[in-house]
C-alpha cells in the first residue's frame, strides 16, 4: 500500500484556512495545519484532487479539525486541458440553448 504524502502548507495557505475557520466561528489558537493526500484518492477525478486538511489546536483540550478538500491538479497542462473543455462546453451550450431560442425568439417576433 502506497503511504500518504503529507505536504507543508505556506503561510498564505494558513491564513486562507484561518479565515475560513473564523468565518465559522473557529476561533481558537491553531498549532499546526499539515494537508495529506490519500494515495487511494489521487486521480480520481478528472480536474481536481483531493485532499485531507488536519487543524491541531494549540489546547490539547480541542479535538483537531479534519477537512476534505477539493484541489485543481497541479499538472498545468491538465489544467489547461480542462480550461479547454469548458470553453467548448459553454460554446456546445450557446449553440445548442441559446441559438435555436434566439432564432424562434425572432422568427416569433418578425412576422
Amino acid at each position: 500500500m502506497t503511504p500518504s504524502i503529507n505536504k507543508p502548507v505556506s503561510d498564505d495557505l494558513k491564513e486562507k484556512f484561518l479565515s475560513i475557520l473564523s468565518k465559522n466561528g473557529i476561533t481558537d489558537d491553531v498549532e499546526d495545519i499539515t494537508i495529506t493526500e490519500p494515495p487511494e484518492l489521487q486521480g480520481e477525478h478528472m480536474a481536481t484532487a483531493t485532499v485531507y486538511v488536519t487543524v491541531k489546536f494549540k489546547d490539547q483540550a480541542k479535538k483537531q479539525k479534519n477537512l476534505f478538500v477539493k484541489k485543481f491538479t497541479e499538472n498545468p497542462m491538465h489544467t489547461k486541458m480542462v480550461k479547454q473543455m469548458k470553453v467548448m462546453e459553454k460554446e456546445t451550450s450557446f449553440f445548442t440553448e441559446f441559438l435555436p431560442f434566439a432564432n424562434q425568439f425572432y422568427k416569433e417576433h418578425t412576422g
